[in-house]
C-alpha cells in the first residue's frame, strides 16, 4: 500500500546523540509532504484525465463501430439499390425492346394490308377500266356501223328518185297511162291530138294542195302507228332500231316532199 502524506508528516524518528537537526528534518519533511501532497494531486488529475480520455475514446470507438456498421449498411443498401437499379433498367430495355418489336410487326403487318388493299383497288380499277374501254369499244362499233349505214342511206340512188321534180312524176305518169292504153285498147294514142295540151308548170289548186295535205297526215298517221306497233312487239337491237329511225325518217321526209 503506498504511503501517504499523512504518514510522512506524522513519522517519529528516534533520538540519537549527535543525530540529524530535528527542526530541518521537520522542514525537509513538509517540503517532502507538500511535493507529495501535489505529486499526488497532479497523478488524481492525470487519472481523472486518462479516465474521461477513456471514456470519450470508448465513446467514438462506439460511434466508430456504429459509423462502420452504418456504412457496411449503406454500402449493403447501396449494392441492394444497385442490383434493383439494374433488374428494373433491365425490365424498362427488355419491355421496350418488346414494346418496339410489337409496335414494328403492327406497323409491318398494317402496311402489308394497306398495299394489299390498294393492290386489290388498284385492279379492281384496271379491271373496271378495261371494261368500258371495252364497252367502250363496243359503242364505237356500233356508232360506226350505224353511221356508215346512215351515210349509205344518205348515199342511196333511192334519193335522186324521191327527190326528182314533181313535174316529171306527172308527165312520166302520163306517158305510163298512154302506154297501158295502148296495150290495152290496141289503139295508138299517140295520134290524138289533144285540144289543150298539158301544162306541166302550172300552179295547183288550193283544193288540190289540201287533198295533197290530207293525204300526207294520212301518210304520216300510218307511219306512226307502224312505228308505235313495233315499240309495242319488243325491244329490237341498238343498230336495227337506229336503222329502222333512219328508214322512218327518210319516208317521212319522202312523204312530206311528195
Amino acid at each position: 500500500m503506498p504511503i501517504t502524506s499523512l504518514e510522512i508528516k506524522d513519522k517519529t524518528f528516534g533520538v540519537q546523540f549527535r543525530g540529524f537537526n530535528r527542526e530541518e528534518v521537520d522542514e525537509f519533511l513538509d517540503i517532502v509532504v507538500r511535493d507529495y501532497e501535489a505529486l499526488v494531486r497532479s497523478n488524481h488529475e492525470k487519472d481523472q484525465h486518462i479516465k474521461n480520455l477513456e471514456e470519450r475514446l470508448s465513446y467514438f470507438d462506439e460511434i466508430k463501430d456504429s459509423l462502420s456498421q452504418s456504412v457496411l449498411i449503406a454500402q449493403d443498401t447501396a449494392e441492394r439499390v444497385k442490383q434493383a437499379a439494374n433488374e428494373r433498367s433491365n425490365n424498362i430495355v427488355r419491355q421496350a425492346e418488346q414494346d418496339a418489336q410489337r409496335l414494328l410487326d403492327e406497323a409491318k403487318y398494317k402496311a402489308n394490308e394497306i398495299l394489299r388493299q390498294a393492290t386489290d383497288n388498284a385492279k379492281k380499277v384496271a379491271v373496271e377500266t378495261e371494261e368500258l374501254k371495252n364497252k367502250s369499244r363496243v359503242f364505237h362499233q356500233r356508232l360506226k356501223s350505224t353511221i356508215e349505214s346512215q351515210l349509205a342511206i344518205v348515199d342511196s340512188s333511192d334519193w335522186e328518185e324521191i327527190l326528182r321534180p314533181t313535174a316529171t312524176y306527172l308527165q312520166t305518169s302520163d306517158e305510163a297511162f298512154k302506154e297501158v292504153v295502148e296495150e290495152v285498147l290496141g289503139e295508138d294514142v299517140s295520134s290524138y291530138q289533144e285540144e289543150e295540151p298539158i301544162d306541166m308548170t302550172r300552179q295547183f289548186s288550193p283544193e288540190e294542195v289540201a287533198e295533197l295535205q290530207a293525204r300526207i297526215e294520212a301518210a304520216n298517221k300510218e307511219l306512226l302507228e307502224s312505228e308505235a306497233k313495233e315499240s309495242v312487239e319488243g325491244e329490237l337491237d341498238p343498230t336495227v332500231e337506229s336503222h329502222s329511225d333512219s328508214d322512218h325518217e327518210a319516208q317521212k321526209e319522202s312523204v312530206q316532199i311528195l
